[in-house]
This record gives structure tokens, C-alpha cells and sequence, in this order.
């Protein structure tokens, strides 16, 4: 019976590869400069025998449909109002293709069936999430490498569907000038021999950043050496790392969903559609899904993928400048309290001054942890490097939100950039609005 119960080689190899694939992080823009970047083609599937089957989708990109949920917890205050807990979800429908629809969809069009005469109602319930609504945050993810910076490995690119589509107009501008006289080459951003480096230049004026996309054709083909394509091969599909849908997700939009139900005095999660579809996602949970999300528990209760880790931070302050709003509301006053318990809970040894904006510190956060990962000390103990994300569902409308802040406080200038980005000379006009990138990602934090 041990005998033939025996781990083969065959089965080490693939437990040891699924055991040691690490999530990818996300790549930033945090500084002025040129951020010159390879984006990599989606990677071909294997069966188990090792036979490659039809890409369900071809090209680089995969969308996502995600929401901030600002979950009130009464059992915790904080100077007199409930605690605050921020969970971010994706469409259920993109890990679940089984379900008729997402839980949040289908509370949006339950409730604006029930209370059609409520015209009020209805465009609250659709408006962003800051506002109080369910509106979902479009995106477009795929995998990149960071040319100045290889070393830090494949990371993953969000863009507004805004900027995605900026992003492929002068791709396809370009594409088409490469196919004249009957020629057909591969993709110019994207293909494994043929592809042009893309950049993203931020520069600040009259304090307030800006940001372009270039493809730079001047400085030739970058073809991706067998070394880097078997490395995507190995990582996990962008649907792996970016379509996560747990019993935490799940617990926590019910949580949030029944807190609207009473703030709006209205009666939907008792309704037979969204028992419905609640049921419907409980079924289709792995068994071994042991996350729970809970209101009032001890700390450590909570065990998902949004705990207050330096991503979700970056992903908050995003989502409060992508709402129009600044570090002077109440949403900004709580990211800043919740990046100084950050601070505290680590030991870093990071200053914080009153003229410090909430993005100012993230940075002096990620200067510290970097410095932290050049010069570990003996007795650290590294954490696994984890990246938090916290969709296929219609395709995205043009949400008119900025991946990244669309301004910063006046307060002072920001200074010149320090960091190692070179300047590029670039083949095309680079003076167009608002290509915005999500920020680089530090790895974990140590706690030391």
C-alpha cells in the first residue's frame, strides 16, 4: 500500500512548481520619469498530457470588473463612527461561468425592479463606489516586464479601459503602417519576435502629473529570449491572478449589501433572485475554501485577500483620487490612519510630517522595504511575496476613470525625480492625455 501510494518524480516536480509560483505584483508609476516596459503575450495552455489547447482568447490583455466595498463595522469605532473595512471584488461571473449573474447585478436589478418609482434610488445604486453605488471599475490587465528593472520579474499592468484604449489606437495606427504593401507582421506590442517596447511617461506641472503612452520604434525589435517565455509559461494564467472570488469575497458583499439594504430602507437580499444567486456561488466554492470575512472579530479573524497589506493601501488611494476626492476628506483622513497603523504594525522607520501627503508616505514606505530587501539583517524573517488583486462578463464602456490620480494637493511642488529611469528618445508624439499605469509594487513587507 506505501508502495504504491509513492510520490512519483513527475508528482514532486509539479507540487514543487504550484507550491513555489508566487502571485505577481503590480507595477507602479509612483515618480516622474519614463517607464519603458515589455508587454508579453498571453502564454498558451497545457493539458495534462502536455498537449497545448486553443487560447480562449488571443493578444495580451484580459479585462477585469472589480468595486471597493466600504464595509461599516459598529462593533469597532473610531472617534465616535463605526470602523471602516475595505474589501475589493471582482464579477463573480468571471471565476464562476456557471452562474446566471453576479451577486452585485443582480442586487442592482432586483432592487430597481422592486423600487422602480424610486428614480433616485436607481442612479445611487449605479453611481461609482464612493458615491455609495455599485458601479463596477473597469479595467485591463496584462503581464509586463519592466525594462529598467528586469530583475524584479513578470508584474502585472492595470489600465483604465480609458487608457486601454488609448494604448491600442496607436497600436493598431501603428500596425497598420507596418502591414502596407501586403505585408503581415505580428503584433507591435505583444508578439514574442516582433514587438516595440511600450513606455509610460509621467511628468509633473503646476504640481499636477500627467501621463502618456509611447511605442518606441527607434530603438528596435525586443525579442523575448527562451529564458523569459518559459518563465510565462511557468507563471500562473493572467485569469488565475486576477479573477480571485472567495467565501471571503462572498461573506463580505453580503455583508456590505445587507448594510445597504438598511441605509436605503429598503428590502432586496431577501429577495428570491438574490438568495438565488447567493446559493448558486456557495455551491461553486472550492471545499476547501476555509476564508471567512467577519464585522467585530479579533484581529487575524479576517482571512482573504484584502487585509491592509501595502497593496491594498496603493489600491485605496488610487480608487479616492479616482473619485475626484483628495487627503483632506474622510476617505483620505482614514487611509492615513490606516498607513500610520501600517507604519506601527511593521517597525518601519518611516517620518511622517503634516506636509506629507498620503502618497508621499506610501513612497517613503516603499523606499524603506526596498531598503529593507537590499540590505536584510540576520535575524529577519521574510514573509512569501504576495500580491493582492483585491472579470468573461459584457464588454466595459468607457468609465472616464484615470488608473491612476488624475491631480495631487498644491501644497508644495513635487521634487525631481530620483529615481533610475533613463530618458528615452521616443518615435511619436507623446503630448495626449492621461495614459496612467498602476504603481510598481514593493515585495512584502518584513517584519523586523
Amino acid at each position: 500500500m506505501f508502495a504504491a501510494s509513492q510520490e512519483t518524480f513527475e508528482d514532486a516536480k509539479k507540487k514543487s512548481s504550484e507550491e513555489s509560483s508566487k502571485r505577481a505584483s503590480f507595477f507602479r508609476v509612483a515618480k516622474d520619469g519614463t517607464y519603458p516596459m515589455r508587454i508579453l503575450p498571453l502564454a498558451p495552455v497545457q493539458d495534462k498530457d502536455g498537449n497545448f489547447l486553443p487560447l480562449e482568447r488571443k493578444g495580451y490583455e484580459y479585462p477585469l470588473r472589480s468595486l471597493m466595498l466600504k464595509i461599516e463595522d459598529p462593533k469597532k469605532m473610531v472617534k465616535g463612527k463605526p470602523a471602516i473595512t475595505y474589501v475589493t471584488v471582482c464579477n463573480a461571473k468571471y471565476a464562476f461561468k456557471e452562474i446566471e449573474a453576479d451577486l452585485i447585478d443582480t442586487y442592482v436589478n432586483t432592487a430597481c425592479e422592486l423600487y422602480a418609482d424610486d428614480e433616485k434610488l436607481c442612479k445611487k445604486l449605479r453611481e461609482g463606489s464612493f458615491s455609495g453605488g455599485l458601479k463596477w471599475d473597469s479595467r485591463r490587465c496584462m503581464y509586463i516586464i519592466d525594462l529598467d528593472n528586469p530583475g524584479d520579474g513578470i508584474q502585472i499592468l492595470q489600465l483604465s479601459y480609458s487608457q486601454y484604449k488609448d494604448l491600442e489606437e496607436r497600436k493598431l495606427s501603428l500596425w497598420a503602417k507596418l502591414n502596407k504593401n501586403g505585408k503581415n507582421v505580428p503584433c507591435p506590442i505583444s508578439s514574442i519576435d516582433s514587438a516595440y517596447p511600450v513606455e509610460i511617461i509621467r511628468k509633473t506641472e503646476n504640481n499636477k502629473p500627467s501621463y502618456s503612452f509611447n511605442i518606441d520604434t527607434l530603438g528596435g525589435h525586443d525579442v523575448l529570449e527562451e529564458e523569459v517565455l518559459q518563465r510565462l509559461l511557468d507563471m500562473p494564467r493572467l485569469p488565475e491572478q486576477i479573477y480571485r472570488y472567495t467565501r471571503y469575497h462572498l461573506e463580505a458583499t453580503i455583508a456590505y449589501l445587507t448594510q445597504l439594504d438598511e441605509k436605503f430602507d429598503i428590502e432586496v437580499m431577501n429577495q428570491e433572485a438574490v438568495q438565488k444567486c447567493i446559493d448558486q456561488i456557495k455551491t461553486l466554492l472550492p471545499a476547501d475554501d476555509q476564508s471567512h470575512f467577519t464585522l467585530g472579530g479579533k484581529d487575524g479573524d479576517n482571512k482573504g485577500d484584502d487585509s491592509d497589506d501595502l497593496d491594498a493601501l496603493w489600491k485605496r488611494l488610487d480608487a479616492i483620487y479616482n473619485a475626484g476626492l483628495d487627503d483632506e476628506t474622510a476617505e483620505g483622513q482614514e487611509l492615513r490612519t490606516s498607513i500610520m497603523e501600517y507604519i506601527d504594525a511593521n517597525k518601519l522607520n518611516v517620518k511622517v510630517n503634516r506636509k506629507m501627503t498620503n502618497e508621499d508616505i506610501l513612497r517613503e514606505i516603499d523606499d524603506e522595504l526596498n531598503a529593507a530587501d537590499a540590505n536584510p539583517s540576520d535575524d529577519s524573517d521574510d514573509e512569501p511575496a504576495t500580491s493582492q488583486t483585491p472579470n468573461p462578463v459584457n464588454d466595459e464602456e468607457d468609465d472616464g476613470e484615470p488608473a491612476m490620480p488624475s491631480d495631487e494637493p498644491e501644497d508644495e511642488p513635487e521634487p525631481a525625480p530620483t529615481s533610475r529611469r533613463r530618458e528615452r528618445e521616443r518615435s511619436d508624439d507623446t503630448n495626449e492625455p492621461a495614459a496612467r499605469s498602476s504603481r510598481r509594487t514593493t515585495r512584502a513587507p518584513r517584519r523586523r
